[in-house]
C-alpha cells in the first residue's frame, strides 16, 4: 500500500484566473470524493476581502478537484499573498483524510509543476 499524499498546484494561473488543482493520491477499497474550499486572498502587507472558491471533483485517478479563483491576487515579495485550502477525502458520511494548507499564485508555464504534501 503506498503512503498517504496530498498534492496541490496552481495551474494556468493569469491576472484573469487561476486554477487550483488539489488531489489525494491513496489506495482505498472504497471511491471517494474530495470536498471543500479554497479561501482567501490574505496578506499582512495589503488588505484585501477573502472569498470563498470552491473545490468541484474532475474525472480521473486518483480524483482530483478543481478550484477556479477568479480575478486572482499573485504572489510576489512586495505583497505575498496566500490562498487557504481546506480539502477533504470523503467516503459516504466518513471523512478519510483532511488537509490544511496555504498556496501563493504565480503565473504559471503550461507544465503542472504539483507540491508534495505528506
Amino acid at each position: 500500500m503506498m503512503p498517504a499524499k496530498w498534492e496541490i498546484c496552481a495551474a494556468d494561473v493569469s491576472e484573469v484566473e487561476a486554477k487550483v488543482l488539489v488531489r489525494y493520491r491513496y489506495e482505498l477499497d472504497e471511491p471517494f470524493l474530495l470536498r471543500g474550499t479554497l479561501r482567501g486572498p490574505y496578506c499582512e502587507r495589503a488588505r484585501t476581502l477573502a472569498a470563498d472558491f470552491p473545490f468541484r471533483q474532475l474525472s480521473g485517478e486518483p480524483p482530483v478537484a478543481e478550484a477556479v479563483v477568479t480575478d486572482p491576487c499573485l504572489w510576489s515579495e512586495e505583497l505575498p499573498h496566500l490562498y487557504r485550502a481546506n480539502v477533504k477525502a470523503v467516503r459516504g458520511d466518513v471523512v478519510v483524510a483532511e488537509y490544511h494548507g496555504e498556496i501563493g499564485l504565480r503565473r504559471t508555464s503550461p507544465a503542472k509543476h504539483w507540491d508534495h504534501v505528506k
